[in-house]
């Protein structure tokens, strides 16, 4: 359901953005610029009707990211949900490990799906949008999150989280409103 080429909202200038590496509307997007315009370099023979169809490049980057969200989002569901179930020590010996094993498979698997399937990320990972890879920072700053907590001793982990962080500001803001409960998971983590 890729969209074959310009579609309404910001599509248009975006993609114009990512095709000259330009500056598209405030706030900029330069980590979105740069990558959209790395995706439209490597896919630059598609054309639409003949002519050169940078903004079909620049949308099977936003199904990309969508899809990295997606796969990130059932990591973290299965490997959470494995590490919950493995803590109740009754439960992990009614079940047997093999079961505990596809019940989480299962839940990350359905995780991702629900994502993927889900109206808003679909509808804004066919098109030429920041949101899909805004989910992916996103979903990849909560793993990363959920590895420093099962790991605090690794200080890297933490330094990764911070990195990613600060490149997702750079792609859009709203991620301002995960730093609260990033600085509240690793306060209660590690006082």
């Amino acid at each position: 359901t890729l969209a074959p080429t310009v579609t309404l909202e910001d599509s248009g200038e975006l993609a114009v953005a990512a095709d000259y590496i330009g500056v598209p509307h405030p706030p900029g997007y330069p980590i979105w610029t740069l990558l959209a315009w790395l995706f439209q370099w490597v896919f630059h023979w598609k054309t639409y009707y003949g002519q050169p169809n940078p903004a079909w490049s620049v949308g099977l980057m936003s199904a990309f990211f969508g899809a990295l969200a997606c796969g990130a989002l059932a990591l973290l569901v299965c490997r959470s949900g494995a590490d919950m179930l493995r803590s109740m020590k009754r439960v992990t010996e009614v079940l047997g490990y093999a079961t505990e094993n596809v019940i989480c498979w299962v839940g990350g698997v359905t995780a991702g799906l629900l994502l993927g399937f889900s109206p808003a990320l679909w509808s804004q990972s066919v098109i030429v949008e920041v949101y899909s890879l805004n989910a992916f920072f996103l979903v990849l700053l909560l793993l990363l999150a959920y590895m420093w907590i099962c790991r605090p001793a690794d200080n890297r982990i933490l330094y990764a989280t911070a990195f990613v962080f600060g490149l997702g500001l750079t792609n859009h803001q709203t991620l301002l409103f995960v730093a609260l409960a990033l600085l509240a998971a690793i306060w209660f983590r590690d006082r």
